[in-house]
């Protein structure tokens, strides 16, 4: 096993680092599945965990990518491992980033998210 694989990352073009686990179901999709790559800001922020029936919400502060963006990526673009895929691929320390792969039929939603997101 290469440095690379145990590390979870594999060299793409244009001087990207893609994310991947060692799952092979992961490397495959990341490697040859056609769609748009974007890079976003790390999130960060107050999210809402809950709403009851009264109105009141039950908020908290979190830095976690399924917290902030995941709700938005299934509703508009559909199935996390699926349809797009989120992973940590930045190889600079100081800067955190996030790289999110969205397929191609829904290429019209990764302009808006890079948009939205950066």
């Amino acid at each position: 096993m290469s440095k690379l694989e145990i590390n979870g990352l594999y060299f793409w073009k244009q001087n990207y680092w893609l994310p991947c686990g060692l799952n092979i179901k992961e490397k495959l999709w990341w490697r040859f599945m056609p769609g748009v790559v974007i890079n976003v800001r790390w999130p960060k922020g107050w999210v809402v965990l809950h709403e009851s029936l009264d109105g009141s919400k039950v908020s908290a502060e979190s830095a976690d990518p399924n917290d902030h963006y995941r709700p938005w990526m299934e509703q508009h673009v559909g199935r996390q491992g699926w349809d797009w895929n989120w992973g940590m691929a930045n190889m600079d320390a100081t800067e955190n980033r996030l790289t999110i792969k969205i397929r191609q039929k829904y290429a019209k939603y990764a302009t808006i998210a890079a948009i939205q997101w950066s």
